[in-house]
């Protein structure tokens, strides 16, 4: 059902008709219902509480909305025959449509309107029906606010300030500001704040509904600064008021500005910071650093809160030294406001050292055979002490052949430059405060072109086969022309200019021999402008061909490894690389090759990379060795150099020994047999000495009788004194004996030693009297016997025959069996011996018992 107000549904058009009043009509007691003032702010939500409790918990038909007293409902809630929560819902679509929603899950229920306008303020009711208990109403006034808009601030100038910050003011500046407010229901208060503090609640014009309220502040001061200006305008507390914030900055002067350290006795060219100050200065001051009249730049700044410090990086130079060295601090904010502040530099600097040229010479026109010198320019605090000249960084000694110093005004002369006289040269000088070095200065010397090889370089080229020939010169400046020869046996050559290339310092010359005739020599000039080569670069042309075999090969086969040398032959003319070929005897037309670049030279340090490049790896084989050369042409012929075996490879590899237990059985055998061996001497010299001893004293029993059994004979002349001879020889026996016994003593102490006795001290006449010569004869016997080995000369007579008797050695290992010797009464019969001289020698004298 349409009516002009909207359309109801058939189930709201159905209740209206059987409520006992009719819906037509204006409903009954709508004065009696209270109203209630509800706020809302436009484009915001509106809540408008309507309860559902009845007093008896009666349960609940229908809830109807109506605007002030309208007879359609614009929002209905319809419960009939259904539970609460299944209750349909309608909004009217021409008043709020999807904006109004009737929230039933609270307590108390109310109506939500949401994106309030300007038009929906006006008066609303609230119908609640029941089955049983009578009907509630509620009514309700709601006023839409209509906020005002963003308060604008405008400058004195009337401008809009659309920044948040007021200024930059200088200190004593006026402040007018003008606080525009537009629209607002109803009329908002225009207010201006200062750090949060009221100090303007004035409105100064109203026109419709445009409000301003105007802010004079006069006089800022440096202790206003950031302070916060704020306009606000308000017509509710439903919402925030509106505020426009605005920062005053300033610009301050500064206040103090220092030079913090000292500038006294700086040393030249070491870097210095020196730190100057500046407080009180809004925005940072601008410190700038000036020497003399010179402004410096390598600073860096830094603040901390109202104070600034500049660091200045300053390197004092000779020229410094009596300077002002400046520090200017100033706002660039405000003109003409500054401090200053100055200190004398005071510089002490190694030397100044500027080296020149000779003022008669021509960089660039100097040349092999010339005279040249330098001038050192020195200026120093204090003088300097040492003058030094250096060459491509290396010092150049006080005299030569080829260099003068001369010291007393600072210059440098070389006589007869070569171009090895090319290169940097400098001068040093040296004082208290360091040493310095000049600058460089940098001589071409010109010169005549040189190859830049000096060996004759052979090329291998085939017939009708092209070659590039480069001939290569060093040269300064570059050369002009290149001249090319060739000669051979029969004929000499020049090359046209056509022929070859060049660019200065290199000329390139195509060559095709094509007969035998074109093979021989080129040779290759270069000219600049001071003058030709002396002698050409020179090229042999030699047919190429196959390398010849290697020579003089030799190898050595070790347990694991092999080495092969040779040398090689010629090359063919072309470079030529060496392969050592190793043919398989199992497996025929298989084959190792190892090939060198460089020389017929190669090693195979394990069999296992031969094993590893068989069929076979694990079986032996036998590999025929080859050593032949090869070049762009082919080979030379092989050259074999033996057979090599290959051993299989080990199945199993059996455990190794230690190798400290493999060294240490030998030497554990060894010292086991040398042990048994010193015991097996030492049991052999016991044996020998104990032995030795028997036979000695047996020697010794024999002698003591042989010494008893002797005749000795007394001369006649000597017959007459009896007893004085007679006791003389009583003596005998006793006197060998014990000089037996020393000697038997000396032997087992030093059975070894032989002792040469000294013979001719003792006189002959002592041992045999002249008159004697029977006796001679006898003992002549007896030494015959004991040395038989050793002859007798007949012609030395009997002095002879008595030294080589007493020089018989004794040795252990030679010693024979004495043989008892008894002398016949009548062999001795004519014989004085005289036993005292014997024994006296015997004494004195270790002979071998077994000659006496």
């Amino acid at each position: 059902l349409c009516i002009p107000k909207g359309c109801l549904n058939t189930t709201s058009f159905a209740y209206f008709f059987s409520v006992s009043e009719p819906f037509a009509l204006a409903p009954a007691h709508t004065a009696a219902v209270k109203t209630t003032d509800v706020e809302a702010i436009e484009d915001h939500q509106a809540t408008l509480y309507c309860p559902l409790l009845a007093s008896n918990r009666d349960k609940i038909n229908m809830v109807l909305w109506f605007r002030d007293n309208a007879g359609i409902p614009l929002y209905s809630l319809d419960v009939r025959g259904k539970s609460l929560n299944d209750a349909q819902h309608w909004s009217a679509p021409q008043v709020f449509g999807p904006r109004a929603r009737y929230v039933i899950e609270s307590d108390p229920a109310y109506l939500e309107l949401n994106e309030i306008k300007r038009h929906d303020q006006g008066i609303y009711r609230c119908r609640v029906d029941f089955q049983n208990s009578q009907t509630q109403s509620f009514r309700f006034n709601l006023t839409v606010i209509i906020p005002p808009s963003q308060p604008v601030v405008l400058d004195r100038w009337g401008r809009v300030i659309n920044s948040t910050i007021i200024g930059p003011k200088e200190e004593g500046d006026d402040i007018l500001l003008t606080c525009r407010v537009v629209g607002g229901r109803p009329q908002p208060d225009v207010l201006w704040f200062i750090n949060d503090n009221l100090v303007d609640n004035q409105i100064e014009q109203n026109t419709g509904n445009i409000i301003e309220n105007r802010l004079l502040w006069t006089s800022v001061q440096r202790h206003q600064l950031h302070s916060v200006f704020t306009c606000q305008a308000s017509n509710t507390k439903l919402m925030q008021p509106r505020t426009s914030k605005f920062v005053l900055d300033m610009y301050l002067k500064p206040l103090v500005v220092s030079i913090l350290n000292t500038t006294e006795s700086l040393a030249a060219h070491k870097e210095y910071q020196i730190v100057c100050q500046s407080t009180g200065a809004r925005p940072n001051a601008v410190i700038q650093w000036t020497k003399g009249k010179k402004t410096l730049k390598r600073v860096k700044e830094h603040s901390v809160r109202n104070t600034t410090y500049s660091v200045l990086s300053f390197v004092p130079t000779v020229e410094d030294d009596g300077r002002l060295l400046g520090c200017r601090a100033q706002n660039p904010k405000v003109a003409g406001l500054f401090l200053e502040h100055f200190q004398n530099i005071s510089v002490h600097y190694p030397p100044v050292v500027i080296l020149q040229l000779g003022s008669t010479l021509a960089m660039d026109d100097i040349k092999e055979g010339d005279d040249i010198y330098f001038e050192c320019k020195i200026q120093s605090n204090p003088s300097w002490r040492r003058l030094t000249w250096l060459h491509n960084g290396v010092q150049l000694p006080q005299n030569s052949s080829s260099t003068k110093i001369v010291r007393s005004n600072q210059s440098l002369v070389i006589q007869k430059v070569t171009r090895y006289s090319s290169g940097s040269y400098q001068c040093g000088a040296l004082n208290s405060e360091g040493e310095t070095l000049s600058n460089e200065i940098v001589l071409n010397i010109k010169y005549v072109p040189l190859c830049a090889t000096d060996k004759i370089v052979s090329i291998g080229v085939s017939l009708d086969e092209t070659i590039t020939v480069s001939c290569d010169i060093i040269t300064h400046p570059l050369a002009s022309k290149f001249y090319w020869r060739f000669e051979n046996s029969e004929e000499v050559l020049e090359i046209d200019q056509h022929r070859f290339s060049s660019n200065g310092s290199t000329s390139q010359l195509h060559y095709t021999p094509t007969s035998e005739q074109d093979y021989g020599t080129l040779s290759c000039w270069g000219t600049n402008a001071i003058g030709t080569m002396a002698e050409p670069c020179i090229f042999h042309l030699i047919a190429a061909g196959l390398p010849t075999s290697v020579i003089n090969c030799s190898w050595r086969n070790f347990t694991s490894s092999f080495e092969v040398n040779c040398h090689q032959g010629y090359d063919g003319g072309l470079k030529q690389s060496f392969v050592l070929e190793m043919l398989s005897s199992r497996h025929p037309g298989h084959s190792i090759n190892l090939t060198n670049a460089e020389e017929p030279v190669f090693s195979v340090s394990s069999f296992d990379q031969l094993r590893q490049q068989l069929p076979g790896q694990r079986q032996a084989d036998s590999l025929k060795l080859y050593v032949y050369s090869r070049n762009q042409k082919g080979h030379s012929p092989r050259i074999f150099i033996a057979d090599l075996l290959v051993p299989a490879a080990p199945d199993d590899p059996e455990p190794t020994e230690d190798p400290k237990s493999s060294l240490l059985t030998p030497i554990l055998i060894g010292l086991f047999l040398t042990i048994v061996l010193i015991i097996i001497v030492i049991i052999v010299r016991i044996y020998l000495k104990s032995k030795r001893l028997k036979q000695n004293i047996n020697k010794e029993k024999r002698y003591t009788e042989e010494s008893k059994n002797t005749l000795l004979l007394v001369d006649i002349s000597k017959k007459e004194k009896p007893t004085k001879t007679t006791k003389w020889m009583n003596n005998v026996g006793s006197s060998i004996k014990t000089k037996t016994k020393i000697e038997t003593i000396d032997d087992e102490q030093d059975p070894d030693l032989i002792p040469y006795p000294r013979l001719t001290d003792i006189h002959q006449e002592e041992l045999i009297p002249i008159n004697s010569t029977g006796s001679a004869f006898a003992i002549k016997q007896h030494i015959q016997r004991c040395s038989p080995a050793e002859p007798l000369e007949p012609d030395k007579g009997r002095d002879k025959d008595a030294d080589r008797f007493y020089q018989h050695h004794h040795h252990p290992h030679h010693q024979q069996p004495v043989r008892s010797s008894t002398y016949r009464d009548d062999e001795i019969s004519e014989a004085e011996i005289n036993l005292k001289g014997i024994e006296d020698f015997l004494m004195t004298n270790r002979v071998p018992e077994s000659c006496v």
